[in-house]
């Protein structure tokens, strides 16, 4: 049986954190540990897992930082003591079904290969209770991880002494951290299974995500990671037709979306690494209409003339 740790920053999560604890107490597959590490909370929250922890005697762990030290702090804190051989990094504002435990631990024992990162298909709950189910059907993991389509932190599953071997979390990233983290985990060998079957529930929060606080920071770091991904792939002969193209297609829609907040940033990207593209096809965040203005004007021409076509969208990791 493999064993599996749960571990949670909780940070003002007094909204979320009883229903998201109780989906990882209800797992048909117990838990192993479950950690909660309070990360400075002035609300509530301390108080609701104490009551918990009350209500499920010797299942919930508390640990408490001085301080607000940031969610990468936090799960590097929890990963030092935990001991299972797989790590469920939980997002407090998050849902697991009841069966992902179970259901995840019973594709690692039956794939052929030994599996380090499993990634899974989730569902995401909106603010205005509309729902959004996010399919990752990529065979190639580097094409998966340059796409952002390789899950999120809570749907995902990752083997502990993998995530030890290459330092665990970075914690002075402020977004784009589980990108970061699986491509030094597949840079150093580790080995994804993808899980089609959605088996947990991702939460919008109306405040205090990365994506409304600070955009512009938020889709600098995106783009920089992929330049970090396709250099590695460069510098180790690993770059294909097709991983080539997936790297270009998200360049281009994440410095799309970056020229909404940094025209000056995203027009020195574009004449950086997409000068000489050509966009035969739509991305996701262009359409013909667009690419006909693209191909004959350029960049700057085609978002000048954008005002009249749907802005990019912006769901993309």
């Amino acid at each position: 049986m493999i064993s599996i740790s749960v571990i949670i920053p909780c940070y003002n999560v007094e909204s979320y954190i009883e229903v998201g604890l109780l989906s990882v107490l209800h797992q048909s597959q117990p838990a192993k540990e479950i950690i909660c590490i309070d990360d400075g909370s002035t609300d509530k929250t301390i108080a609701i897992i104490r009551k918990l922890q009350e209500q499920f005697p010797n299942r919930i762990f508390l640990y408490l930082n001085e301080k607000n030290r940031g969610a990468t702090y936090t799960r590097n804190r929890g990963l030092a003591i935990a001991k299972g051989d797989f790590i469920q990094f939980f997002d407090a504002d998050d849902i697991l079904l009841p069966e992902k435990f179970k259901h995840q631990s019973e594709l690692i024992m039956e794939s052929s290969d030994n599996t380090d990162i499993v990634v899974s298909d989730f569902t995401r709950l909106k603010i205005d209770g509309s729902t959004v189910t996010l399919k990752f059907k990529k065979e190639d993991s580097w094409c998966a991880l340059l796409e952002g389509m390789l899950g999120v932190t809570t749907a995902n599953l990752f083997r502990r002494e993998k995530v030890i071997a290459v330092r665990g979390w970075t914690e002075e990233l402020l977004s784009s951290q589980e990108y970061d983290l699986m491509f030094r985990m597949i840079a150093t060998g580790s080995n994804v299974l993808v899980d089609n079957k959605i088996v947990s529930n991702n939460r919008e929060r109306e405040s205090g995500s990365i994506t409304k606080t600070d955009p512009t920071g938020k889709w600098r770091r995106f783009i920089h990671l992929r330049e970090r991904i396709f250099k590695y792939l460069i510098d180790h002969n690993l770059v294909t037709e097709e991983r080539r193209t997936s790297f270009e297609n998200i360049m281009f829609d994440s410095i799309r979306i970056l020229y909404k907040y940094d025209k000056k940033e995203a027009v020195k990207l574009h004449k950086e690494y997409l000068t000489n593209v050509s966009f035969q096809s739509p991305t996701l965040s262009t359409s013909k209409r667009y690419l006909s203005v693209y191909n004959l004007f350029g960049f700057e021409a085609a978002e000048f003339a954008s005002k009249i076509i749907n802005p990019p969208d912006q769901s993309i990791h």
